[in-house]
């Protein structure tokens, strides 16, 4: 399996979003890649910025050089975007 499937809550605009992510990405590269996807699903609402992502579980902060797949995170993870 390639990809995972993740839920990302976004308190700053109160909304929640599953994506796909690919596994053999780096964070940094997926954390881009979610901020530009959900800017463009929520109509503009949310900035295109830098953002943190935790795990909503146990409050761990995703590191930029990290690939996916070393992450921890696993299918149906439940990350949040501040």
């Amino acid at each position: 399996m390639n990809k995972l499937l993740i839920s990302i809550e976004v308190p700053s605009i109160e909304q929640n979003f599953d994506l796909f992510i690919p596994i053999n990405k780096k964070m940094g590269t997926i954390k881009k890649y979610v901020i530009k996807s959900i800017h463009e699903l929520s109509g503009g609402i949310l900035k295109e910025k830098t953002y943190l992502f935790f795990d909503i579980d146990t409050g761990m902060e995703y590191s930029n050089n990290v690939y996916v797949k070393d992450s921890g995170i696993k299918n149906g993870a439940r990350i949040m975007m501040v």
